[in-house]
């Protein structure tokens, strides 16, 4: 049995890391004997954007996989519930996909929680970023009536001698920007990790800058 495992964090900012997730779709997979391929992208997943989840459906609408497995509802999609039911009703009903989510105790073969379980939790998800985002909203706007908001999010601080020396390591042992970022987070603060995304965006601006400053401030 095939299986694609999916993951998903709104932002690649350090305090959220796909590798959570990632870590235990694997272990459920390889408690089952499963073989799979794993797919991770930093999307919102609320504006249906999500191009690695579509480049993994067409793989399961080519019967690719027998099984599609997530971490949870909400990290799959935040889409309004009926297009996200839609959605997975495809998968499963004309794919011939089965599909689990993990942590939701959702699983297409068991019709009572495939039935009335899965709705509620597509309602939740879709719920919880329409309320962050008004928070969000509503945060920026007591920002700016006190003239704190300066219109972005805080700079990160990243060591690009560090990151150039982890970088021409695992280059060499053909490794990406996943093992870059595993590799250059190794003994610091949980506070200065950096995402494979942020990594590769650091790496770039370095390159293009041919700047070898020890700390660069990358948005």
């Amino acid at each position: 049995m095939k299986t694609a495992i999916y993951a998903r964090c709104s932002t690649d900012e350090s305090r959220q890391d796909v590798e959570v997730q990632l870590g235990e779709l694997r272990r459920y997979c390889q408690a089952y004997g499963w073989e799979y391929d794993e797919v991770w992208e930093y999307d919102s997943g609320f504006n249906g954007a999500q191009e690695k989840l579509h480049e993994v459906l067409e793989a399961v609408r080519r019967k690719k996989y027998g099984v599609l497995l997530v971490y949870s509802l909400d990290r799959f999609s935040r889409q309004m519930p009926s297009k996200t039911n839609r959605l997975l009703d495809e998968i499963v009903e004309q794919y011939g996909c089965r599909f689990i989510s993990l942590t939701d105790g959702i699983d297409s073969q068991d019709e009572i929680r495939w039935n009335v379980l899965r709705p509620i939790m597509a309602y939740y998800a879709n719920l919880f970023s329409r309320v962050l985002g008004e928070k969000i909203r509503a945060g920026i706007k007591r920002k700016k009536a006190k003239g704190e908001y300066d219109g972005g999010r805080p700079r990160k601080e990243i060591n690009l001698i560090r990151l150039a020396q982890v970088h021409g390591v695992c280059r060499k042992a053909r490794q990406g920007w996943r093992q870059v970022a595993k590799v250059y987070n190794q003994s610091l603060p949980r506070k200065e990790h950096i995402s494979p995304a942020t990594a590769r965006r650091a790496f770039q601006k370095l390159c293009e800058d041919s700047v070898g400053e020890n700390v660069a401030k990358i948005e």
